[in-house]
């Protein structure tokens, strides 16, 4: 079993996609991801880029796991699927921006919004802070490495106790795998 576990920033998937990381240094390297990356991919504009982007996160996050039995509606060609893959909810629900079932109610500490309201002021309220402090506190809250190349969000989110990093931690990490011969 792997060490740690990586919570990948959407930004990640831009980085791979524009050869800032190569894919294959990623091989046995654990990720997760909630649908906030899932549908921020989802929504790019270019349709190739799109395409490309959603295979990358397949490939990283939603890689089938071989199993011993075929089960219908699990296994999938070259493999079966247990459960989503890498795939986690989000450890709080916000209305308009959560999907039912893949998000928890949370537990009402405060986390996610102080990380949204800081947020806020560290960079005018962009947009997608919401999905920012969705993501960053499912992190915290499942012991993940949090990567991310958004420099307001690796300060707040080291700032609530997450354990962060860039593009770069993924290069060393892989590195250090143990090396298997065939």
């Amino acid at each position: 079993m792997p060490a740690y576990t990586y919570m990948l920033d959407t930004n990640v998937f831009n980085h791979v996609l524009d050869g800032r990381i190569n894919i294959d240094d990623l091989d046995g390297l654990t990720f997760a991801a909630t649908h906030i990356q899932s549908d921020e991919l989802r929504n790019t504009k270019d349709e190739i880029r799109r395409a490309k982007l959603l295979g990358i996160f397949s490939r990283l996050i939603e890689h089938p796991e071989p199993t011993n039995t075929f089960v219908a509606g699990v296994s999938v060609a070259g493999g079966a699927r247990v459960g989503s893959g890498g795939m986690v909810p989000t450890e709080s629900a916000i209305w308009g921006v959560s999907r039912w079932g893949e998000a928890k109610w949370g537990v009402g500490d405060g986390i996610f919004t102080g990380m949204r309201q800081e947020l806020d002021a560290l960079n005018k309220g962009k947009r997608n802070n919401v999905h920012d402090a969705l993501i960053a506190e499912t992190a915290i809250r499942n012991n993940f490495i949090l990567i991310t190349s958004d420099s307001d969000l690796f300060l707040i989110a080291t700032k609530y106790g997450g354990a962060c990093g860039n593009i770069f931690i993924l290069k060393s990490a892989s590195k250090s795998l143990p090396q298997t011969t065939d």
